[in-house]
């Protein structure tokens, strides 16, 4: 009986903690969005990354070695990853590091799947140019953004995706992993370790003018909102065991 009413407050707790997480985040996305779509912050930035007067990118996007190490490589990481935990999903066990792990295990393969595919769709739903796109850094694209649309006189051949950033939401959905780890440290230590991951791949993409910097801020936030709305219906509800 102790027991059950132990581990019912401690439920309550991760709810409460899981709630208040989920209210900040989507704080910060508001937040972010706004701060991008008032100042020109974003062109800002970019114009550190991008020569006029060469018309060339901080980063050459054909660079071998980086485009194998933060674009195909890290999709293949990605992919491999994400079929490793559908496997340990799937797998019907009763070894006990692997049963005790079931609901987190659960929630990692939701995240691997659901913030790439959010991200692909909106990608797709906002149709908004990358920066090499724009009239500003020598393409033939207007500056749009989520709130300031396409000039009426504007022909659109065909619909672009550029926001907000796919590569990055990778190494962002990977913070899921932190998980499987009982230690705050260890939990800290992963989920930090896969932010830096995304921020390396979203900070290529930028230097290459495939993105700005909203791009990749508002991707790591939605990762962030999937992972802990997952948790919560996945394994942190599940986990409130009723007193007899």
């Amino acid at each position: 009986m102790l027991q059950v009413m132990n581990n019912v407050a401690q439920s309550k707790i991760m709810l409460a903690i899981n709630r208040q997480l989920t209210l900040l985040v989507l704080f910060a996305l508001f937040s972010s969005i706004a701060l991008f779509e008032l100042t020109p912050l974003d062109v800002t930035v970019q114009n550190f990354l991008y020569s006029a007067e060469l018309d060339v990118w901080l980063i050459n996007s054909e660079q071998p070695l980086l485009r194998f190490l933060l674009y195909d490589g890290i999709r293949q990481l990605y992919i491999i990853v994400a079929l490793g935990f559908i496997l340990l999903a799937s797998i019907q066990t009763k070894r006990p590091l692997l049963v005790a792990k079931r609901r987190e295990i659960l929630v990692i393969c939701a995240t691997l799947i659901a913030v790439p595919v959010v991200i692909n769709v909106l990608k797709a739903v906002t149709n908004i140019p990358c920066p090499k796109d724009l009239i500003l850094f020598g393409g033939g694209y207007p500056h749009v953004t989520l709130f300031r649309s396409y000039p009426l006189d504007f022909i659109q051949a065909e619909r672009i995706r550029c926001y907000p950033a796919g590569h990055a939401s990778g190494g962002f959905a990977l913070m899921s992993l932190a998980l499987l780890f009982a230690s705050p440290r260890k939990r800290n230590v992963v989920a930090l370790s896969a932010c830096g991951l995304g921020w390396v791949v979203g900070l290529y993409k930028m230097a290459i003018g495939d993105h700005f910097l909203s791009h990749t801020v508002v991707t790591m936030l939605i990762a962030m909102l999937i992972i802990l709305l997952l948790d919560r219906f996945i394994r942190v509800g599940k986990d409130m065991p009723t007193p007899p």
